[in-house]
């Protein structure tokens, strides 16, 4: 009777503008309440009565009303929403649909436009869908939304690589590729050097093959050849594939599966430096000396070549580090190995003086059996045959950097500026504990932070290592020259993998340009910014299968008391981050379980500046330290593993 009272309304209008009002982001909890977040840094409670009105992130304005000393806040009027799309499991009860977002903070109750015809059109119960916000509580009366499309079926066991694709808006299916095929660049000039004995290493299931490589010996040094894929000679700028690559930016790998950046007619099949096929590349000759340093110009052509083996990381590893290795190369390829090993060794030498260089990190193959699940973990050190590629390729990206500098004063440049500006003094205050002597000036040039980091290492420090990396800034992608800090060199620039990152492709345009002595290329400004944000989307969506396929792998472990070898890496206020060795897991350590008596974590300081655990002022563990862990629980809606000390701290008497 009094819904559509004006005077009402008008007298609720006028009691509101007396009580104070807050904009900000609602962060939820998983108890149902939330809280009202400001950009002053003030924090109010959300009700769980009033968190119904609203999703987490919601950037709203609300009624702050005060009872005594305690606050909340009373959403009124939503400004912007981030859950206009999002991914939730469709659930079909007899005639009772509702949803259940993937993300466990967005809660709330949800009409579904069209509900009752989802059984009709195929869907079932626990399928995977994507869903589009149409009505918001705070503007009309409840949440309605409306089904988009199915991301994936509830019996299919590799699901959660197409949802966390899904939920970060990335493709999960190669390209389509319906174009004929012929080179597009035939004013560039090609050497023939199908003759050569070129050779790729790759992994054994690898297919994108992008790298071939060729050396001979010299009365200097060695003389490298590096061969690249180039689908630059097949995609034409601005056309429908060209678009679509940019898009992507980059091939998603996933364990077990990769979306391309290109269809698999271009990525695995006529651009990939397949065993005997001709193929088009492009090359660069580096000339290296005895003590690993590279001289002299270097030369960039476009290139016929036809590699002469395929081989492996593993077979060619153990070849060089064991002379009874099964695996044994022809003479002409046990040559090229040889030349090979010792010049890269050279190389990492001269780099080791002149530039910086980090100590290598193994990497964990998650091996999947048919039902999408965990079999083994196989860790995989970084070994001989990696350095061989590695170092090739670095050379090639600087060299490459330095071409595109001179030359062009534009390309897709990896860069990094080293230590933050508003952390120079804290490293040099961090530094002077260890015994090396800098200023911030020094630090902030690149001759300086290279002499720095070559100091840092040769006191093989993990501690300083750790609290060194928390002080850099983030690395970067831009149009112009700038110079790679964390490298040590002045300009940076891959064009080693242009099947696999738009970015490297981009490059091999701007080389032709320069080799055709043409003007026709130009890099937008903006494409480190959309780079960045398709690399983050994709390391998210790596998380989330991760986090997925790690926290099902340790869920059977739980009782098995267990003990692992970790290393520290992160301390927060709520407690530490390790990483198992043996096979990458990643454990969060919470303070309540670094002691026997969770009532002692009372007295226990993560204290995240300094990268310690302090108890009464005494360190007991710090960032770099390896210790032993056991898993105490698996969080199943994140995968999160939650471990706890195998030897718990004690407090002193």
């Amino acid at each position: 009777m009094f819904q559509n009272n004006a005077l009402l309304s008008q007298l609720k209008e006028q009691i509101q503008k007396d009580i104070p009002k807050r904009q900000g982001i609602v962060k939820a909890t998983d108890r149902g309440y939330g809280f009202l977040e400001t950009d002053k840094g003030k924090r109010f409670f959300i009700p769980p009565q009033e968190m119904k009105k609203v999703l987490h992130g919601d950037q709203i304005i609300a009624l702050i009303r005060s009872t005594g000393d305690k606050s909340t806040a009373e959403p009124v009027q939503l400004k912007k929403t981030i859950t206009d799309i999002f991914i939730a499991k469709l659930l079909i009860k007899e005639k009772k649909i509702s949803i259940q977002a993937k993300n466990p903070l967005i809660k709330g109750f949800f009409k579904i436009q069209g509900g009752q015809k989802l059984s009709a059109q195929g869907y079932q119960n626990g399928d995977w869908i994507k869903v589009k916000l149409l009505k918001h509580a705070l503007q009309e009366n409840g949440f309605l939304i409306e089904v988009i499309e199915k991301i994936a079926d509830v019996n299919d066991p590799f699901a959660y690589r197409l949802i966390a694709a899904a939920t970060y808006n990335l493709p999960c299916e190669a390209p389509e590729f319906e174009h004929s095929v012929s080179i597009i660049d035939k004013q560039l000039p090609r050497k023939d050097l199908t003759d050569l004995p070129f050779f790729t290493i790759d992994g054994l299931n690898t297919q994108d093959m992008d790298d071939a490589i060729y050396i001979e010996e010299t009365d200097q040094g060695w003389i490298l050849s590096i061969a690249i894929a180039d689908p630059s000679a097949y995609v034409n700028a601005g056309s429908a594939i060209d678009i679509e690559a940019k898009k992507r930016a980059f091939t998603l790998y996933l364990p077990n599966f990769n979306v391309p950046m290109l269809p698999r007619e271009l990525s695995d099949s006529l651009c990939s430096l397949k065993e005997g096929e001709k193929r088009a590349t492009l090359c660069c000759q580096l000339h290296i000396n005895k003590h690993g340093e590279i001289i002299g110009e270097g030369t960039l052509f476009g290139a016929w070549i036809a590699s002469h083996y395929r081989l492996n990381y593993n077979d060619v590893s153990d070849y060089l580090e064991n002379d009874n290795a099964l695996w044994q190369p022809d003479p002409t390829l046990a040559k090229q190995l040889h030349l090979l090993n010792k010049a890269t060794s050279k190389r990492l030498q001269w780099r080791t003086l002149h530039n910086v260089v980090f100590k290598s990190q193994p990497d964990y193959l998650l091996k999947l059996n048919n039902k999408g699940a965990v079999s083994e973990i196989i860790c995989e050190p970084r070994r001989s045959a990696n350095r061989l590629v590695e170092e090739s390729m670095i050379a090639a990206n600087i060299f490459v950097g330095d071409f595109l500098a001179k030359y062009k004063q534009q390309g897709v440049f990896n860069t990094h500026s080293g230590l933050a500006s508003d952390r120079l003094e804290k490293a040099v205050t961090l530094l002077h504990e260890y015994g090396i002597t800098s200023d911030a000036k020094t630090l902030a040039t690149l001759h300086g932070y290279t002499h720095m980091r070559q100091q840092v290492a040769l006191l093989n420090n993990h501690y300083l290592e750790h609290c060194m990396r928390k002080l850099l800034t983030y690395a970067d992608c831009k149009n112009t020259p700038e110079a790679h800090f964390t490298m040590g060199v002045a300009h940076y620039a891959t064009w080693t993998s242009p099947i696999r990152k738009y970015g490297d492709l981009l490059n091999h345009r701007l080389i032709k340009s320069i080799l055709l002595q043409h003007d026709n290329v130009v890099i937008d400004e903006n494409i480190g910014s959309l780079f960045n944000d398709i690399r983050k989307a994709q390391r998210l969506a790596e998380r989330d299968v991760n986090n997925h396929l790690y926290g099902q792998y340790f869920n059977e472990q739980v009782k098995s008391k267990w003990q692992y070898k970790a290393e520290i890496f992160d301390v927060i206020k709520a407690g530490i981050r390790v990483r198992i060795q043996e096979n990458g897991a990643t454990f969060f350590l919470p303070c309540s379980l670094l002691c026997l008596d969770t009532q002692d974590a009372k007295q226990i300081d993560c204290n995240r500046e300094q990268g310690k655990v302090f108890i009464s002022g005494q360190t007991e563990l710090q960032l770099g330290d390896i210790i032993d862990v056991i898993l105490h629980n698996v969080k199943t809606d994140s995968g999160q593993l939650i471990g706890k000390l195998a030897k718990p701290l004690t407090l002193p008497l």
